[in-house]
Parts: structure tokens; sequence; C-alpha cells
């Protein structure tokens, strides 16, 4: 590590300045509430706060990347994006330098959700719309997995998000208990 800040540092005389706007927007980032609220406190704090404030503003550009050509420039854009708004809000809570690693890894991990979940949407997506073509709409319901619920004379259905069939099998007068059936993916 310390090889490479020293091959980074620049030439003896050169002075790099950070540029106004990014001046200006720090400076106006660190009058806001959040900012002056998050200061005084202790440093594990505000690491976890700007951490997963990280990962959130990362899940978005994630499920982005799943739909750009890897290495293409909206691609190092939809991976890059949020990096100048985290750097800014670590420096205007007063964070070190050091705290940035576990800020670049909660920023992976909100990546690595929302490709992963933009990945399983479009599998599922593929899915239904093939059951759909091949054996019409009563083959796409089973791809929502129904769910039903049975008590006594009363019968209600729903959709369950996560795609597993659950009915009840209890008799009149018992109370009412959902099980799941393994018959969701056939």
């Amino acid at each position: 590590m310390p090889l490479v800040a020293k091959m980074m540092t620049p030439p003896a005389g050169m002075k790099l300045k950070c540029p106004p706007a990014v001046v200006a927007a720090r400076a106006a980032l660190s009058r806001t509430a959040f900012a002056k609220g998050l200061r005084p406190q202790p440093l594990p704090t505000k690491i976890l706060v700007i951490a997963l404030l990280g990962m959130a503003a990362n899940v978005p550009l994630g499920i982005w990347r799943e739909h750009t050509k890897k290495f293409s420039v909206q691609w190092f854009a939809a991976v890059h994006a949020a990096v100048p708004f985290i750097g800014m809000l670590r420096k205007s809570v007063l964070m070190p330098k050091t705290a940035m690693a576990l800020t670049i890894a909660a920023s992976i991990l909100g990546q690595t959700i929302g490709s992963r979940a933009e990945c399983i949407r479009l599998k599922r997506a593929a899915a239904a719309k093939l059951a759909r073509e091949s054996h019409g709409d009563a083959a796409a319901d089973c791809i929502k997995a129904p769910m039903s619920l049975k008590s006594g004379n009363h019968s209600v259905q729903f959709w369950d998000p996560l795609s597993l069939r659950v009915e009840s099998t209890v008799g009149a007068g018992a109370p009412a208990v959902l099980v799941p059936a393994v018959s969701a993916f056939n």
C-alpha cells in the first residue's frame, strides 16, 4: 500500500486543487442538518451510517449496471456514479481516510445486491414470457405461484411475491394453517 501511495503522489512543486464545483457541493452538504448531526457521533456510528447510505445509493446503480455491456462507458458510469456523493459525504462528516475501505465494501455490496436482484427479476420475466408463449396464460399463472388460505367455508387466494405455492390443509372448524406446496415450479 505505501508503494502505491508513493507512486501516486504528484511531483514536488505541483499542487492539485479540487474543482470549485466540488468544493461548493461539499460545503453545501456540510451545512445540512444531517451532516451537522452526524459529525459529533462516534466513528463506528459514522461508518455505519455512511456505509448504509453508500449501499442504498448503489442498489439502483447495480440494477442499471445489469443492463449495460461490461466495461463500456455506461458500465463505468453505473459503477462509479455514487463515488463523488459518498466521498463528499464522508468528508462532510469528518471521517478519516482509513474508513474508506468499509464504505467501498458497502458500495460493492449495494452494487451486487442490485445486480443480483435485477438478474433474478429478468429470469422470472423470461420464464413467464416463455410459459405464456408456449402454453397460454394458464401456464404463466403457475409462474406467479398462487397461495390460498382456507379456513372453514371461506377460501382466499393471493399471490406470493417469493413464488412459492401455499395451500391450506385444514378441515372444517380447525384453525387456518398455511402449508407450502412443492408444485410451484412445475
